[in-house]
């Protein structure tokens, strides 16, 4: 059965959209949603507002403690969650169906009607800063960082601001600027919500939409207006970090791609060639021919909700044998670039990525996400049904045409971080 066939969909609230699948799992139900307000949203006064307006939320209501919140999810073995991105503000539940009403209520509530306690976000504050001071020594999140900032200016989405520079952030909120931003960004006008389980549509749709309909009117802009990428330019980047056995490499550059492009299938599906899992060309040169590592791959990033984004390789090394790895690494993307891919390669990662997504699928989690993902950006159920068309209509020749396009070689950024030799 299609995913036109399972999900039906509800738009009878302005500014709220609904996506429910019953399906045969008994008794049980996931729930996902989202509306816009993540951190790019906060980024003109300060990008962490918009990140701890979403972490408070399960530290109490109005009406509520956070321990009275705790009792009453443990009381019936469910779970409300909340996580806030770069582009968004999402919420999950899982809970038995019986209990299904309880949990909407319950995160309506906390969704609306959050405290916000200044003794609670004093708590959290110093929770994420330790957190933050602790990441500075990982190599990984380090290089990674360097790596991003070199890319795009400090205004565009997709930018990365350095660990001192956040910890300033989080650090100079408060309570009002907590406030102010949940008046803004906590409403109706982009909200979606997608449920799989034991449930009955009609039920549950009446059911949000008792509860959300009183929700005012998000306020804050819905526009993308940030500056376009830094020009791709070949450097290379060094953070050390003492007393580490390992060091981490990121090498790639901007790409003028983003996922409703047209040609972003064929660069995907290039970049997976060369990284995308253990049998792709990274891994079995460098890592298994000449073992310099145990971990590299290549992926893309940013490139959603019409943002062009970034290409990079990942690769971890011993300190003695860094060079040796990141001269290993160039190498096989010269070479990707150069000969491009093979049709046994795009063979074996059609059935990998056609495979994936239907595993993805046999989970209520992994539907539900699927559903709220393709929501978020726009595209009718129907899209959904269509993925496999898409991955079966790929080919070599536009793969590696899309190589050459969008990748240039000699313009690579390179980022290095841990007990450089």
């Amino acid at each position: 059965m299609s995913f036109s066939e399972k999900v039906l969909v509800f738009e009878n609230l302005d500014g709220l959209s609904t996506y429910i699948a019953p399906t045969q799992v008994d008794g049980v139900v996931t729930l996902s949603g989202s509306l816009k307000g993540g951190e790019f949203h906060a980024k003109k006064s300060n990008s962490k507002i918009a990140s701890l307006s979403g972490s408070m939320l399960d530290k109490g209501t109005v009406k509520k403690s956070k321990h009275d919140i705790s009792e009453a999810l443990d009381s019936i073995g469910a779970d409300i969650n909340f996580i806030v991105s770069n582009h968004h503000i999402n919420f999950t539940a899982h809970c038995l169906s019986n209990d299904l009403e309880k949990v909407i209520l319950l995160l309506s509530e906390m969704l609306q009607e959050p405290r916000y306690d200044s003794d609670e976000l004093t708590i959290l504050k110093k929770r994420i800063i330790a957190n933050l001071e602790r990441s500075k020594e990982d190599t990984r999140k380090q290089a990674n960082i360097n790596f991003v900032s070199q890319l795009y200016p400090i205004a565009h989405p997709n930018a990365r601001y350095n660990i001192d520079d956040t910890i300033s952030m989080v650090d100079n909120i408060s309570v009002e600027q907590l406030k102010d931003y949940h008046q803004k960004a906590y409403g109706l006008g982009t909200i979606n919500i997608a449920a799989v389980g034991d449930v009955d549509p009609d039920s549950l749709n009446q059911l949000i939409i008792n509860e959300f309909s009183p929700m005012a009117k998000q306020s804050i802009s819905n526009e993308y207006n940030f500056p376009a990428p830094n020009k791709r330019v070949h450097k290379f980047i060094e953070c050390i970090i003492k007393d580490k056995t390992s060091c981490d490499l990121f090498v790639g550059q901007s790409i003028d791609i983003n996922d409703n492009h047209k040609d972003y299938y064929s660069l995907m599906m290039g970049i997976y060639i060369l990284g995308g899992n253990f049998s792709a060309r990274l891994m079995q040169t460098v890592r298994d021919e000449q073992g310099l590592t145990y971990g590299i791959g290549s992926g893309m990033a940013g490139c959603s909700y019409g943002i062009s984004g970034h290409w990079y390789t990942w690769g971890t090394f011993s300190p003695d044998i860094l060079d040796k790895g990141c001269d290993a690494t160039v190498e096989q993307i010269n070479s990707w670039f150069e000969t491009g891919i093979t049709e046994e390669e795009l063979q074996a990662k059609k059935t990998t990525f056609k495979g994936a997504f239907q595993v993805s699928l046999d989970t209520t989690s992994g539907f539900v996400d699927k559903i709220l993902t393709n929501a978020e950006k726009g595209r009718s159920i129907e899209y959904l049904d269509k993925y496999n068309e898409r991955i079966d209509a790929l080919d070599k020749q536009s793969i590696n045409k899309a190589i050459n396009q969008y990748i240039d070689p000699k313009s690579l950024t390179t980022s290095v971080a841990g007990s450089l030799k």
